[in-house]
């Protein structure tokens, strides 16, 4: 009798079956020892897969904005440009791996370039000329907050009162509002402080991108175009500021400040005293990611950290490498190409958010 050979389809299954087991040990790639840190790719646009019923195809795309739940436990990922010609928000579960499971939310409709979330949870989101308040579930809007062309927000406790502020791209300015809380509802914000008008004109900026507020109270914002960094106390006093060039974002964590240089493609670290320490480079070809993005246009925009333990960090406009990948879900697009398991073999996956994890060395 001859053997019974199982069926071509199911062979395949299986390979690619170990070929994942066995990825499975490598996902997590160093960068150089000097930097000190381990990369992985935390979430990213699976093209071959849907999230709540929308082909990731064609969107959403252009990641920029970037915050993370007062628990650590999600991230907020703003797209300027979505279905319908709009923007998008998605709440995305750190501890899930994969990547379509992993969005528990969507919010659509909503510029998204900046945001930023409380210490309670709510999220501020950057849209057109004003500024929207949700619940963290991003299933209620508690506020509208008229704006000017804002793409940068922190909030901050001071003095028990919760405060947000907002950099202006076109004006230079820093606007300070004053929160009126109803629980975990908001009910007001009001301009104040600078001199009592709220707002504070940042002497020499061009051009103001992401803000964040240290634990000491001092405001770091960046100036895209002015290619610098500002640093000043809480009421637009003694503003100081060094050159980075092609500053997009900021944050920080402790006595260190992370800066996401956009279009070069790099970050750069400060220590409080705004002297450079050095700068961090992503191992893109060990990620097999494209080091340019798609149309060359791939950027290092928003910034989060995990306090002592690393940072995420959006890669606007990337995309993984040689129009193929080895991320996302094994399904029908999946192959073995010269023994290496590729999960979509016909296309590439977008807009990774790389997550940067501190190595403890030993001495």
């Amino acid at each position: 009798m001859p053997p019974v050979h199982p069926p071509t389809h199911f062979l395949r299954k299986f390979r690619l079956a170990l070929a994942f087991a066995a990825s499975l040990a490598t996902a997590v790639v160093p960068a150089s020892a000097g930097d000190a840190y381990k990369w992985t790719v935390q979430y990213l646009l699976d093209n071959s897969r849907t999230v709540f019923g929308n082909p990731q195809k064609i969107s959403p795309r252009h990641n920029r904005g970037l915050a993370i739940s007062p628990d650590g436990q999600y991230l907020y990922a703003g797209y300027h440009h979505s279905f319908n010609n709009s923007g998008e928000v998605r709440r995305i579960q750190i501890s899930v791996a994969d990547f379509e499971r992993a969005t528990v939310a969507s919010l659509p409709g909503v510029l998204a370039k900046g945001i930023a979330t409380d210490d309670k949870g709510r999220v501020y989101i950057c849209d057109h000329s004003a500024i929207m308040v949700f619940d963290a579930a991003l299933e209620t809007r508690l506020l509208r907050i008229p704006s000017g062309i804002v793409e940068g927000i922190a909030t901050a406790r001071e003095g028990g009162e919760l405060v947000l502020y907002g950099s202006d791209r076109e004006d230079g300015t820093l606007s300070r509002w004053v929160l009126k809380e109803n629980g975990d509802g908001l009910v007001s914000a009001s301009l104040a402080g600078f001199d009592g008008t709220g707002v504070f004109k940042v002497p020499g900026a061009m051009d103001l991108r992401g803000v964040k507020v240290d634990a000491k109270g001092n405001i770091w914002v960046v100036d895209l175009k002015g290619d610098k960094v500002f640093k000043m106390q809480a009421g637009g006093n003694d503003v100081k500021s060094v050159e980075v060039k092609g500053p997009m974002d900021v944050a920080i964590d402790g006595q260190r400040v992370f800066v996401t240089r956009w279009r070069e493609r790099a970050i750069t670290v400060l220590d409080e005293a705004l002297n450079v320490l050095g700068s961090l480079s992503v191992p893109w070809e060990e990620m097999e990611l494209s080091p340019y993005g798609n149309n060359r246009g791939g950027a290092l925009s928003g910034i989060v950290t995990v306090p002592g333990k690393g940072f995420f960090v959006a890669n606007e406009a990337g995309q993984t490498g040689n129009q193929k990948s080895t991320y996302g879900r094994i399904d029908s697009h999946s192959d073995l190409i010269d023994g290496k398991l590729f999960r979509d073999v016909f296309q590439d996956d977008n807009e990774p958010i790389l997550r940067a994890t501190e190595v403890t060395t030993s001495p």
